[in-house]
């Protein structure tokens, strides 16, 4: 039997773990409420109705504070949910004001902790669709739980650093609840308790990089810059012997490796020697496989054979090629970008490498290139322009209270600069946010058939004196084509695999941008930015509204226009369906997506600061 200690029970009662436990479940039921009770008609928000057993802390929370009640039916189970929030949400981004109640047939009320909560939402769903209860994911949230937890510990300081590039690690590192709208937001399988202290971004993470010495045949890479990839590893490499290459690897990830039987046949025959440890630190990114040094021209993008979220984050072959085919196409089209979109900047992801052995076992030998294969992408640090600091946007409205907390202080120090209303720097900070986001995004996939995917992770914001002046988009494997703008003949430097998994249909590519501007961003920022001005809301909606109206009249086609004068007449949103994703085991390219409430309709003209 396993016995609890004093110190672990006081880990788990701890103030952190019970922040961590809530946010639990409150990401949760924002998943369960826009993923499966609110298109099922099993939700409803508004004062409380004719029962009079409600538990006594929603009454008292409704007379302090006011809000309305959130009440969920569990058809399968027989059971309630009820919590109350602050106010009702057309694109469900409510703000929980009040502890989880449940009620089984035939029982009072009762309160309800994450784990209770999560085993009830997860066994709702295997009734629902007459499959047994998915225990992987249930062990997901409780790893996402304590990795919260331990985020928690030490949780983000009011105001970011003043130094620019600390700043910026900051950002990438302050991440400590994760996505709003993922039942297992900080969920790390393959992680022990150590590798999270030593490798989580969250956790201050910061390490040399571990080398292997390959030879040269054995090296396979590509390159767009005026050096072979390992050339530019090679500058923070150690020195190898003539004929052979200096092959990086994330801490992590050579420890795995190292158990693969064909790295261990290599090592015996002489073709593969680890080096370790060597040289100057990194900084784990918010992605936790992407790390940054200061000074070095490139982010390096390892595989990481660890799921983080959603996926298993390696490197697959034909993303190697991808990246660098996004890259020549990106090349080609900045330069229009930018006279058009002077605030653009595209972190491109150039080059490429990984190890091929060649072996007569295909699918070991894949494992193998997959597991070595790393991208370098530009470093913003050369790109930002000078006096600016570069600031991850999902740090600033991905970040729950700690997000609101630094927003607050960056706008309340423009406004008291500038002595201007506060409301009124919000609503100018955010068009200027807008604009620089928006503007490309919508042009890249109209004109030039470019799918990006504009999430909190995959942009970065260039301030100067607190106001927005660049906006950075990364990640190329987000980065998806639609084919009447690229066929195959015009992908003919990489293989049939690599173009098939770039290509998506004009839908499949709208819903990816329609969730992650409108849905994963948009609809997030707005949620902090008025979460102590509510009237604010409208007015920033308003803003989006119209810039959708100014880009159609600067830079719309008939194309534009059909996708743009829908969502202006209140067509809903997609809305990426997480949940399902990790319970059905769905691999991300075949995610579904479910109606999001559009505000945008409603909330009439923004005033035009651009």
């Amino acid at each position: 039997m396993q016995h609890t200690s004093n110190a672990q029970r006081a880990e788990l009662t701890s103030p952190a773990a019970h922040e961590a436990g809530q946010r639990s479940q409150e990401t949760l039921l924002n998943c369960y409420c826009r993923e499966v009770a609110g298109p099922a008609g099993e939700l409803s928000v508004g004062p409380l109705f004719w029962q009079n057993d409600w538990p006594a802390a929603v009454k008292m929370a409704l007379q302090r504070e006011g809000g309305q009640v959130l009440h969920v039916q569990l058809p399968h189970t027989g059971e309630r949910l009820l919590v109350v929030v602050a106010a009702a949400s057309l694109t469900g981004n409510y703000r929980y004001r009040s502890p989880f109640f449940h009620k089984a047939p035939g029982k009072p009320w009762a309160l309800l902790d994450w784990a209770a909560q999560a085993a009830l939402l997860l066994r709702e769903m295997a009734l629902r669709h007459g499959l047994p209860p998915n225990t992987e994911l249930m062990e997901q949230v409780c790893n996402s739980v304590a990795m919260t937890t331990r985020a928690l510990l030490c949780p983000p300081a009011a105001r970011l650093p003043a130094d620019p590039v600390e700043a910026y690690i900051d950002s990438e590192q302050s991440l400590v609840f994760g996505h709003p709208f993922h039942p297992a937001p900080k969920s790390r399988q393959g992680f022990t308790d150590g590798d999270l202290g030593c490798y989580s971004p969250e956790l201050g993470a910061c390490f040399p990089l571990h080398y292997f010495a390959v030879r040269a045949e054995d090296v396979v890479q590509q390159s767009l810059l005026g050096q072979r990839c390992e050339e530019v590893v090679a500058a923070g490499a150690p020195a190898v012997e003539p004929g052979c290459v200096a092959v990086p690897v994330h801490p992590w990830q050579a420890g795995h490796l190292l158990t693969h039987p064909l790295v261990r046949q290599a090592i015996h025959e002489g073709r593969l020697r680890h080096l370790g440890a060597h040289g100057a630190p990194f900084y784990a990114t918010s992605s936790v496989r992407t790390l940054y040094q200061p000074g070095n021209p490139y982010f390096y993008k390892f595989s990481l054979n660890v799921r983080l979220t959603n996926c298993v984050r390696k490197n697959a072959w034909y993303e190697l090629e991808g990246a660098t085919q996004v890259s020549r196409i990106m090349r080609g089209l900045l330069p229009g970008l930018q006279r058009e979109f002077a605030g653009l900047e595209v972190l491109e992801e150039p080059a490429f490498l990984s190890v091929d052995l060649r072996n007569a076992d295909p699918a070991g030998n894949r494992e193998v290139t997959e597991g070595f294969g790393m991208i370098l992408r530009r470093n913003v640090e050369a790109l930002l322009r000078p006096g600016a600091t570069a600031l991850l946007a999902g740090a600033l409205f991905g970040n729950h209270v700690y997000g609101e907390m630094r927003m607050r202080h960056l706008l309340g120090d423009i406004a008291a600069r500038e002595r201007s209303p506060l409301a009124s720097v919000t609503e100018r900070w955010f068009s200027d946010y807008v604009a620089q986001l928006m503007y490309p995004v919508l042009h890249c996939y109209f004109a030039h058939g470019l799918v990006f995917e504009p999430h909190l992770q995959n942009v970065l914001v260039g301030l100067q004196a607190g106001w927005p002046c660049q906006l950075f988009l990364r990640d190329f494997e987000g980065v998806k084509l639609l084919p009447g703008h690229y066929p195959a003949q015009a992908l003919n430097e990489i293989s049939a695999r690599a173009r098939e998994a770039l290509w998506y249909d004009e839908e499949q590519g709208w819903r990816r941008i329609g969730y992650c501007l409108f849905v994963n961003n948009f609809a997030e920022a707005i949620g902090q930015l008025s979460a102590d001005q509510p009237a604010l809301q409208p007015r920033l909606w308003a803003l989006v509204r119209h810039h959708l109206q100014r880009y159609q009249a600067q830079w719309g086609s008939p194309a534009s226009a059909r996708r743009i004068n829908a969502l202006l007449a209140g067509e809903p949103f997609p809305g990426k369906t997480n949940l399902s994703n990790r319970f059905f085991q769905r691999a991300d390219r075949a995610s579904t997506y479910v109606p999001v409430g559009n505000p945008i309709a409603a909330a009439g003209e923004g005033s035009p600061w651009n």
